[in-house]
């Protein structure tokens, strides 16, 4: 499925920093960095919420934590709660009885609630690495009844370091 993402971040970047602060740091470092992503999150939807659902939304969920993550309502939840132009904010999937594992997205990965028939769906991450477990969500709401998923992350991991990328026809 295509992912839009709202920025692409690499591991030094300052985007990089405040997602990973705002889920694990302390409450005040938290706080703040939430405060950061919303402000990003709001830019972001104001200008490209048309862009991404032309025929609009029904609903907007988040890819819950892993099962051994912490409990519900995930941080990111309350971030798109805050916005005007998102529609209602619901806890659409749970864990389901698989792990997802880096780069392996699991068709029973999650498990969406019976809300999202017939729905269309905006479906949010804070970062996407692999997409094994945004991709993992996504087929849920598919297989759950989902009219339209549209998915889209607040950073998009890319990597600046390691071996060139090499044409895979002539190597160069």
């Amino acid at each position: 499925m295509p992912v839009t993402p709202a920025a692409l971040v690499t591991a030094s970047s300052p985007l990089y920093r405040a997602l990973r602060q705002y889920k694990s740091g302390t409450p005040a470092v938290a706080s703040r960095q939430s405060g950061r992503l919303a402000s990003l999150l709001d830019r972001f939807v104001t200008r490209h919420l048309d862009c991404l659902a032309p025929d609009g939304l029904d609903l907007c969920t988040v890819v819950p934590s892993p099962r051994d993550g912490r409990p519900p309502p995930h941080p990111l939840s309350l971030l798109l709660a805050t916005s005007r132009r998102l529609p209602e904010v619901v806890d659409a999937l749970v864990p389901g009885p698989f792990v997802i594992a880096h780069r392996r997205p699991s068709v029973d990965g999650y498990r969406a609630s019976g809300a999202v028939s017939g729905m269309r769906v905006l479906l949010v991450d804070d970062l996407y690495t692999s997409g094994a477990h945004l991709q993992s969500a996504a087929v849920a709401l598919t297989d759950a009844g989902a009219r339209s998923v549209v998915a889209t992350v607040l950073g998009r991991f890319v990597r600046t370091e390691g071996p060139r990328l090499r044409c895979a026809r002539c190597q160069s």
